[in-house]
């Protein structure tokens, strides 16, 4: 057991991860690729209106895309789009593996979504998969018409590494004025690489990200410590975090993440910014992209889908 009260379902799904006692740390980033990190064959898959594989031009080539279409919409029903990043430290983690994330956030929020397949560390190191991400927004956006995209209604989205992706794009793309995102939704995301909070104490093992694989994550994604300090890196460093779009962000009590999360929430709100905040206190890290059996990641993707109709209504 552990020292959090977790919901059931929950609980069941982490004893086994923790029997397991797979060290992904110790494995090569070819080998951690092979693990099953996110849902099973005991998914519910949802219908969607189709999925369609599309690529996005981008500095270091082409990026692929996923493109979730609404079970109830015409294909060419002019839609807000959510452009999601997977989770995965920048290193592991796929489109495939947040499959069903995107289609049940397709369905239950009304929008488009593109998964973003964005290239993965350490072959291709900070900035890569953020710069892969800002061309692929920029790609929807710009072939709007085509894509049948409201490009007044851009949403970026994104768990952990993702979260963080998306969190730099919102801020990145605050200077320019042909990408118009009106809303980050931030889960468990990577905020600060400093490692000075808490949580990382707290939380250091025993709850899927462990100190040990994160600090792993960041060996291969970064080239020096000292890209740490780059607000690209730690979105919390940015000079200015005014002007954003409204932020719904998701922490978890048990995560290591959460404290920098917390803590970004706060500088959020007092540079003015709009911000919906929700704590699980008896989910893990990753809980999102789990299957749609596990009762908390259905409902909390359902949630997310209330929020994002609030603000595109």
């Amino acid at each position: 057991m552990t020292k959090y009260k977790l919901d059931k379902q929950v609980q069941e799904r982490l004893d086994v991860v923790n029997e397991l006692n797979i060290k992904i740390e110790e494995m090569s980033p070819v080998e951690a690729r092979q693990i099953p990190w996110t849902a099973g064959e005991e998914d519910e898959i949802p219908d969607v209106g189709c999925v369609v594989e599309i690529g996005a031009d981008g500095p270091f080539g082409p990026i692929p895309m996923y493109h979730y279409l609404p079970k109830n919409a015409a294909y060419d029903d002019v839609l807000p789009s959510i452009v999601y990043f997977h989770g995965g430290g920048w290193v592991v983690g796929s489109r495939n593996g947040h499959d069903i994330l995107c289609r049940h956030l397709a369905n239950t929020s009304g929008c488009r979504v593109f998964s973003v397949g964005y290239r993965l560390s350490p072959d291709f190191k900070f900035p890569v998969p953020l710069e892969d991400s800002y061309a692929a927004t920029k790609f929807i956006s710009d072939n709007s018409k085509e894509l049948f995209v409201d490009p007044k209604k851009i949403i970026v989205a994104g768990d952990s590494a993702g979260g963080n992706i998306a969190a730099v794009l919102a801020i990145m793309a605050r200077e320019d004025s042909s990408l118009n995102i009106i809303y980050q939704i931030l889960l468990y995301p990577v905020i600060d690489g400093s490692k000075k909070y808490n949580s990382w104490k707290e939380n250091s093992e025993g709850y899927i990200l462990s100190s040990n694989l994160m600090n792993w994550f960041y060996e291969l994604y970064l080239t020096s410590e000292e890209e740490r300090n780059d607000w690209r890196v730690s979105p919390i460093l940015a000079d200015n975090l005014s002007d954003l779009p409204p932020c719904y962000m998701v922490t978890i009590l048990s995560d290591i993440l959460r404290d920098e999360g917390r803590d970004y929430v706060s500088k959020l709100k007092e540079a003015g910014n709009d911000v919906e905040h929700i704590e699980y206190e008896n989910a893990v890290h990753g809980f999102i992209s789990w299957p749609l059996n596990i009762k908390i990641t259905k409902k909390a993707i359902e949630d997310i889908s209330k929020s994002i109709k609030k603000i595109i209504s």
